[in-house]
């Protein structure tokens, strides 16, 4: 970079003392944050530019609706738009838990499939497309992934990528919230000495406490020891009984026709009996 930079000073460009002036002030002096040289080596995850932060902005913004607005105003909109993306980012995470990647059901990737990010199986499947000529090992060092040539020899030899190939970034599928965030962070020593604090507490708690604590930790160690039956099925008809052809019940007209109905057959029955008797 110090060559092509020299280079540059000295060729057409290097007539203008103005332009070498400002992009040595401005450009050179902070090299570090935005040259490949340099960004290469840091561990970033994409992030080499402002846009996240631009993004934000406008969409701040655009809850704000007017730049006039009272301070409850402003936390109102504030506090809406933070919602929309913890609502937005949980949708993401549940969704790389459920769609599958196309190209990742086989070696190397089997493994860690709906365990990790989509976008990280996306880089990866590019990234093994690679060459073992191309490859420069960047990524592992700015995304934390697996590079091209890691990648070749995992499938060469068909294993598969374990979690924590990846960084723990990738695979932190759950939005945990500030209050929960220390326990959310805790390995696993604190786990269990959080487990151990639970069971004292509980068991300060009485036998009720006791009791629902113990079926629920049965229920996970041995599930199929719960009892569970089917269901009993009712033979019982539900509705209307089916002899009856309407809901409604019957008008002034039909009682008549049916009055009139059993009249008749009255009298028929009648004269045959008498005409039977002779």
């Amino acid at each position: 970079m110090i060559e092509e930079w020299e280079n540059f000073k000295n060729g057409f460009w290097g007539r203008n003392s103005k332009l070498i002036e400002y992009l040595d002030r401005e450009c050179l002096e902070h090299k570090e944050k935005w040259a490949c040289a340099y960004t290469n080596n840091i561990f970033h995850i994409g992030n080499t530019s402002t846009n996240r932060v631009e993004s934000a902005h406008s969409t701040l913004k655009a809850w704000l609706n007017t730049s006039t607005g009272g301070v409850n105003t402003l936390f109102l909109s504030w506090h809406a738009s933070i919602g929309g993306q913890v609502i937005e980012i949980r949708k993401e995470l549940e969704t790389c838990r459920t769609k599958t990647f196309k190209g990742a059901y086989g070696p190397p990737y089997g493994v860690i499939r709906g365990s990790v990010s989509l976008y990280a199986l996306e880089l990866m499947f590019v990234e093994g497309k690679k060459t073992p000529s191309e490859c420069d090992c960047v990524i592992g060092r700015t995304h934390g992934l697996p590079c091209s040539c890691r990648i070749n020899s995992f499938k060469g030899a068909g294993d598969h990528f374990q979690i924590t190939h990846l960084a723990p970034f990738w695979s932190t599928l759950d939005y945990a919230n500030p209050h929960d965030a220390r326990r959310f962070e805790e390995n696993d020593a604190n786990d269990l000495q959080i487990f151990h604090d639970l069971v004292a507490e509980v068991c300060r708690c009485g036998p009720s406490a006791v009791r629902a604590a113990k079926v629920a930790l049965m229920s996970q160690l041995y599930p199929e020891e719960e009892g569970l039956r089917e269901p009993r099925v009712s033979t019982k008809a539900k509705g209307w009984p089916p002899k009856r052809e309407n809901a409604r019940d019957p008008s002034w007209h039909e009682h008549a026709a049916a009055r009139q109905g059993r009249r008749s057959t009255r009298r028929k029955t009648s004269t045959s009996d008498v005409t039977g008797l002779y």
